[in-house]
Order: C-alpha cells, then structure tokens, then sequence
C-alpha cells in the first residue's frame, strides 16, 4: 500500500485535516483510515478544529438518516425486522439492539435524543426551499444506490446553543467546503434563531428553523457536502405531489408546517413554534414487528 503523502505548508495540511473530519465524520475515524500515521497528536487535532470554528458532531456513531431510512422501510413495506437488518450493508453502523430500542421509545411517545433540521429559501423566494440527495448511505431498495432527498438535517446536543445548532448543519451539509478554506457564511444565521415548529421523527424531537439565503450563495454552486449532493430549491407545493416516497421522513411535514408558518407572518399573527408528530411515527405506533427466532 503507497504511503499517504500530506500536505506540506502549514495551512494546506490543516485544511486536509478539516476536509478528512467531513469526510469521515470523527477524528478516531480520521485516524483509524489512515493507519495512525498522521504526523498530528489527537489534542492538536482538535485545536485544529475549534481554530477552524467546527463545530463537533453531535449524538451516538450512528446516523440519523440511516435509522429513518430503516425504520421507513420497517414501517411502509411490512418486512419483518431481522430479515430487513440482515439486508443492511456492511457500511450501516446503527445496531439492531439501537433501533430495538428507538422502536419501543416511538411506541411510548417519549423523545430521547434532539436535533436540527433546516428550511433553506433563496434570496428572491420564500416559496422554494433547498433540497439534496443524501449519498451518505445506501439505499435499501434494489437499484436505487443512495439516499432519500433530505433537508439538511442532523443531531444536535441538548446543551448547545441554537447558533451552534444551525452552524453544525451548515457545516456538515451546505458549507462544508467553504468551511474547509475557514470562510463559512456566518452571515447567514440570524443573531437569534427561533424555530418554527418542532417535529418528533423516530425518538428524536427536530427542531425546525428558516434560514434565507444571500443572493451570491443563492447560486447551487456555492454549496457542497459530503453527504448532500444535487442540491436543488424546489415549490413548498411539491407537499401535494403523489410521488412523496423519494424524500426523507419528516420532510413532508417540516413543509407543510413551514406552509402553516409563513401563513401566519402573512396575517401578522404572532408565531410559536409548532409542535406535531411525524407520519413515520405514526405508522410505528400502530407496528407489529415480528422478531425471528
């Protein structure tokens, strides 16, 4: 195997390790890929990262958007849980003891985990929202190689700021390159969030915010990630559509409710964040998952 070569000035190679933090999503990850052979030690590493104003992902090793797309396919295509599991690719991380688990909490109504979802409209429109697809897993359909189209979307920590929420989802699903160079927008997240509504999707209680974009980084090409690609803004009707299994659970919902909010700015009604449960949700309430033996 060639050894890796890194960069060679100072601020090229801080940048790689940054890059290397998106791509694999830890810095024990980052350094289990390369064989601990990075001429960095852990503490610098994470210096690194906080110079750079990363901030760290949130929550357990597994993805959020991997356990809904799971639990999706448990609930709408009544396969039996462990015959679905053993389908799973060898790059899917969640436990089944973990989605035992976010089962039996959906069926008792209790949230456990928290985190951040974003409605993203152009500059010239309040009526398109940004969407992507999400290539960071497989799909679990035959033929169909990547994930479901999401909103930037992720776990959040419980004793974050909303600031801090919001820039973790940037970072990891809009700006992640911009972020990369130590040139993220800042500019676009408000002095004092408010979100608009929260969602219960699985066990985790989503809280949903508006964010508008300037007109310069309206342009598609000014947003990457390594785990969103084809970005794109579509109408808040797409709601009405008949096609809505290509997207993310709680996507429908997230739209519908921010249909809900921009009706009341309209009205001059004051606005307190919604609060709903998902349709995955519900469907799980009502599931009988069968365990073979």
């Amino acid at each position: 195997m060639a050894k890796t070569t890194f960069p060679k000035t100072e601020d090229k190679f801080n940048q790689w390790l940054v890059e290397q933090y998106f791509i694999h999503g830890s810095v024990d990850e980052v350094f289990r890929q390369n064989k601990h052979s990075i001429p960095v030690s852990y503490a610098n590493y994470q210096r690194i990262l906080d110079k750079w104003g990363v901030v760290k992902a949130a929550g357990p090793n597994s993805k959020l958007t991997e356990s809904l797309e799971f639990l999706s396919h448990l609930a709408y295509e009544n396969v039996p849980f462990e015959k679905l599991y053993k389908k799973m690719p060898h790059s899917f991380k969640t436990s089944a003891v973990t989605l035992y688990r976010v089962l039996s909490y959906v069926k008792q109504g209790i949230t456990r985990r928290v985190g951040t979802a974003l409605v993203i409209t152009p500059y010239n429109s309040d009526k398109n929202f940004l969407i992507g697809k999400d290539v960071s897993i497989s799909r679990l359909e035959v033929g169909k190689p990547h994930g479901s189209l999401s909103l930037p979307m992720g776990y959040s920590n419980k004793l974050d700021s909303k600031k801090d929420s919001i820039r973790r989802v940037l970072q990891q699903e809009v700006f992640t390159k911009q972020t990369i160079n130590n040139q993220f927008p800042e500019i676009i997240i408000p002095n004092n969030p408010k979100p608009y509504m929260y969602l219960d999707i699985a066990d985790v209680r989503v809280a949903l915010y508006h964010l508008t974009l300037s007109k310069e980084l309206s342009d598609s090409k000014h947003l990457s990630s390594f785990k969103l690609k084809n970005y794109r803004f579509e109408n808040i009707k797409v709601t009405k559509s008949k096609d809505k299994r290509n997207y993310r659970a709680g996507v429908i919902e997230a739209i519908n409710g921010y249909t809900k909010y921009l009706n009341l700015v309209a009205r001059n009604l004051s606005v307190n964040p919604l609060q709903e449960k998902s349709i995955l949700n519900k469907e799980i309430t009502s599931l009988v998952v069968e365990v073979e033996h």
